[in-house]
């Protein structure tokens, strides 16, 4: 067994917040999280227009890096604008990503809405998988620019081993 399949073994069983958990949204920060409520749209059981961390997110690209617990899922990304928090639109289409383990997905380029730029709005990431649909949001705030190149391609990368495979459909 490789070691960062037996390290997230041992994260499952020693913490309780990990070992029943659906998916983690990890750029942007998420608004919150609680795992007994991912499953309340449209944000997991948070407010839409909840501000904790407003992340700067380019309208030309922006990534988004998720870890999930389902080793196949399709996820969908979706924006709503602060003034509008009800009103969603699609940045892209659905993604149905494909793992032999426990995958970390970044996509490094999710597009934002150009002509919401320098508005407040609201991220949202769906992910339909073998139990249900689940939801988390991050408070976002549309910037000119981009594509976003800040993090690391240790920070938005996807897994190897197991490989993780992304579908665009």
């Amino acid at each position: 067994m490789r070691f960062h399949q037996l390290f997230f073994l041992l994260l499952t069983f020693l913490s309780p917040h990990f070992a029943f958990a659906h998916f983690f949204l990890k750029i942007p920060a998420y608004i919150g999280y609680n795992d007994a409520l991912q499953a309340t749209a449209p944000c997991g059981g948070f407010s839409a227009t909840s501000r904790p961390v407003v992340t700067d997110f380019t309208v030309n690209g922006f990534p988004v890096g998720i870890t999930s617990t389902h080793n196949g899922v399709t996820y969908e990304f979706r924006a709503a604008l602060l003034s509008a928090p009800t009103t969603w639109v699609s940045l892209t289409p659905t993604c149905q990503v494909t793992s032999g383990g426990y995958p970390y997905f970044c996509e490094p380029q999710i597009p934002g809405v150009a002509a919401w730029a320098g508005q407040d709005a609201v991220l949202q990431v769906i992910q339909h998988a073998s139990d249900g649909t689940l939801y988390q949001c991050a408070a976002i705030k549309f910037v000119t620019g981009g594509p976003y190149t800040g993090y690391t391609t240790t920070q938005c990368r996807n897994s190897t081993s197991p490989a993780t495979n992304a579908v665009w459909v």
